[in-house]
């Protein structure tokens, strides 16, 4: 695959601090309005640094893929502020750490508010408060991510279990501290998930589906005739109890997946959910797209930055 070809293309760039190269392979089909409205789209880079500390690298990269200019964000167990370093010699506006951006967020009309009342994002990272809102009662819980670039407050039923929430709380603050790219546009599903999920303790493939979710505009499935083919000739083995519908939705979504180069999971839930009969259809589209990426018949292409 040409690294100028229009499937993938490259952005590479050195590390300022440890000088390692990271590359990270992304669609064209990817880059956002921001690039056109602004000349550069910011990129998250987290990897493990000099002295093999983990360290945040936000990155500016323009319409052709050349990384523009590199900041790195500080954070420290004993500030409350991520320390931003103001850059040299490129005119990027960066907001001083105290300066948060107020986004409200408008959920699918699936949000019932029936245990996650309502959600607070602090990103520092972006700078940004997202709020998704619901109902102002219920017990409020904090949660921040490893290394305290993204804080989580919640308020949730008072019937659920503390721990138990802390915990879904902590793995969503962990899985968007990891994000190269955050899209605004699947936020407004979160709010539905997590209510639909935050009662249920927290399982190794329902986690999968909160890393889906949080993939889910940027993240590209793919399947292939051979896994079409081993899905046909084991199913009844592997799905014993796999309904007429079910099998329906898992061959819809294999086929939809075939030889995708350019789609991402938001974009194919879209393309298949007048297929689907489901109340919930989001969360049962998660849920299959999450068993069939376990089973291996659908792999997905996240956006990683790679150490070369």
């Amino acid at each position: 695959m040409s690294f100028k070809s229009n499937v993938r293309q490259k952005v590479e760039y050195q590390c300022n601090n440890c000088s390692k190269v990271r590359i990270l392979f992304i669609s064209p089909a990817l880059q956002s309005e921001q690039v056109a409205a602004t000349g550069y789209q910011e990129y998250i880079d987290v990897h493990y640094c000099k002295e093999e500390y983990l360290n945040a690298i936000k990155l500016f990269v323009d319409s052709h893929y050349n990384v523009r200019s590199q900041v790195t964000v500080k954070t420290s167990k004993n500030e409350k502020e991520a320390e931003i370093k103001e850059l040299q010699g490129f005119s990027i506006p960066i907001p001083k750490a105290s300066s948060f951006l107020q986004y409200s967020i408008k959920s699918t009309n699936d949000f019932g508010s029936y245990n996650l009342k309502s959600l607070v994002i602090k990103d520092k990272f972006r700078q940004t408060d997202y709020h998704i809102k619901g109902e102002e009662e219920g017990e409020k819980i904090e949660s921040f991510s490893s290394l305290e670039f993204i804080q989580i407050e919640a308020n949730v039923s008072s019937e659920l279990e503390t721990e138990q929430v802390k915990r879904w709380l902590l793995s969503l603050a962990n899985s968007l501290e990891t994000l190269v790219v955050l899209d605004e546009e699947l936020l407004k599903y979160l709010g539905t998930h997590l209510d639909h999920i935050i009662a249920d303790i927290p399982s190794h493939q329902v986690m999968l589906e909160l890393d889906i979710l949080l993939n889910s505009t940027i993240a590209i499935p793919h399947s292939s005739q051979a896994h079409l083919d081993i899905f046909e000739t084991h199913r009844i083995y592997i799905f014993p109890e796999l309904s007429a519908m079910g099998y329906r939705i898992y061959k819809l979504l294999l086929n939809t997946c075939l030889t995708n180069e350019h789609k991402t999971l938001m974009q194919i839930y879209n393309e298949i959910k007048k297929e689907m009969v489901q109340v919930q259809a989001f969360p049962f589209f998660l849920s299959v797209i999450s068993t069939l990426v376990t089973f291996g018949f659908i792999n997905l292409e996240k956006l990683e930055f790679l150490t070369v």
